[in-house]
């Protein structure tokens, strides 16, 4: 399974968007997280910790190795 940071939320307020983003930044293997997880994101040629805002949701199935989980985070 892929997951993939799409939006990104910055302390000073602004939102950074998929437009913005290179194809393969913060594209990642492996099982999504979930809201409230933490973890480095790299954006504007630097990285920090974000927190998960929109995940996976932990109790629904799996939907397949051929969907690209979407993933919002805010700068922690």
């Amino acid at each position: 399974m892929t997951y993939w940071v799409k939006r990104i939320i910055l302390k000073n307020g602004e939102l950074v968007t998929e437009r913005e983003l290179k194809a393969d930044e913060n594209l990642f293997a492996g099982l999504p997280p979930v809201a409230g997880d933490r973890w480095k994101v790299t954006c504007r040629g630097r990285e920090f910790e974000a927190i998960v805002v929109v995940g996976r949701f932990p109790d629904r199935p799996d939907p397949g190795e051929k969907t690209v989980y979407p993933i919002r985070v805010e700068e922690a």
